[in-house]
């Protein structure tokens, strides 16, 4: 296979909080992955001189591989079915991995130069799932330095309305995406963050770009993503999955750069004996604290945005923890209501703006 001239490489800069990452490949559906994916919360910008790193994704025909599957090394591997990756070498600032995104994809062999502040890998021709390092990479450039330098991540769903964030924090299936999701549909809102969202100490909120997850029982056109099944607690629940690109054209769903934290809303389950199924109550200090402390719990979802290998040049850790009482008393700058929800399966129908028009700035004039 030949390669492209270098003028007709499709490149770009990537631009988030200061930070600039340059995306250059012969394949222009690479880019087209990559910005499908990180714009927003990133900017898309025409490439500079001097970023501060570059993701190169060559053609495969470019590198010779031809022994890299049976050499040896320590490994990292992610849980949950995630990349795998094995150090084939790694000195003078130069660092090769054998990595396979999951278990299935194809192999592919990653190099980072400090030196030349470079990642470069060679992307399998017959492996779609392959793609998914060029994304995947971007997206830990970008955290494992926000990080490191004080933002919080946080479990959360969070849309913008008014220009500003309202972030849904809730512990596992307590409904943060049902409502980001019905804020966008019902109050005209822009979507930010289906499960992670990074907020830094100045207030500014990033809805970190994943995969969205979406309850069965919102409406979802046919056809769109991938249906999940997985049995909790004795029950089957149904989920669909699609891409921010997906997300996007299949629902319609417009998605927000960074805008400022607004307001914050805590979702709890409670028995109203005969009461309506939603109430809004303003969210106290402990309510606050101990919806914090769930939503810091997230080990996984850390080591998936850290460069313990160093491969895009970052910090070589999960950044320094986050502080309960620093995100408490972050998020109590802003108003505050905690949604008690007496019947889970109604949530998708529920009157919850007519529960919560009271105390969210914004949400009086939105909810109709």
């Amino acid at each position: 296979m030949a390669r492209r001239a270098r003028s007709a490489w499709a490149e770009a800069d990537l631009h988030l909080a200061g930070l600039r990452l340059h995306v250059i490949t012969p394949r222009d559906h690479v880019l087209e992955r990559v910005t499908e994916m990180l714009v927003p919360p990133c900017a898309l910008q025409a490439p500079a001189a001097h970023p501060d790193w570059t993701v190169r994704v060559d053609d495969d025909a470019v590198w010779d591989q031809s022994g890299a599957q049976a050499a040896e090394g320590p490994e990292l591997v992610f849980p949950r079915g995630g990349p795998r990756l094995r150090v084939l070498d790694n000195q003078a600032g130069r660092i090769r991995v054998l990595g396979f995104y999951r278990p299935y994809s194809a192999m592919v062999v990653i190099e980072a130069d400090a030196s030349m502040r470079m990642t470069r890998f060679a992307l399998p021709s017959d492996d779609v799932s392959a793609v998914r390092w060029a994304d995947w990479l971007g997206k830990v450039f970008f955290a494992s330095r926000l990080l490191d330098a004080g933002w919080l991540m946080l479990h959360a769903s969070a849309v913008a309305v008014d220009g500003v964030a309202l972030v849904f924090l809730a512990e596992q299936r307590g409904g943060k995406s049902t409502l980001a999701h019905r804020a966008c549909t019902e109050l005209g809102a822009a979507f930010l963050a289906d499960d992670l969202v990074l907020v830094g100490l100045d207030g500014t909120v990033i809805g970190w770009p994943t995969r969205v997850c979406l309850p069965d029982d919102l409406p979802v056109p046919d056809g769109a993503g991938t249906v999940l099944d997985r049995v909790v607690r004795g029950r089957t629940r149904r989920r669909r999955l699609l891409t921010p690109a997906e997300h996007r054209t299949a629902l319609g769903m417009t998605h927000s750069p960074p805008v400022p934290l607004g307001a914050v809303v805590g979702i709890t389950s409670a028995d109203h004996r005969g009461l309506p199924v939603v109430q809004g109550v303003r969210l106290e200090f402990d309510q606050l604290a101990s919806t914090v402390a769930e939503a810091l719990t997230i080990p996984a979802q850390r080591l998936y945005t850290s460069d313990l290998l160093g491969l895009t040049g970052g910090p070589r850790t999960t950044g320094p923890a986050a502080d309960d009482a620093e995100v408490v008393h972050l998020l109590s700058q802003v108003p505050g209501a905690l949604l008690s929800v007496g019947d889970p399966a109604a949530l998708s129908t529920a009157p919850v703006w007519d529960a919560l028009k009271a105390l969210v700035p914004g949400m009086a004039g939105a909810a109709r």
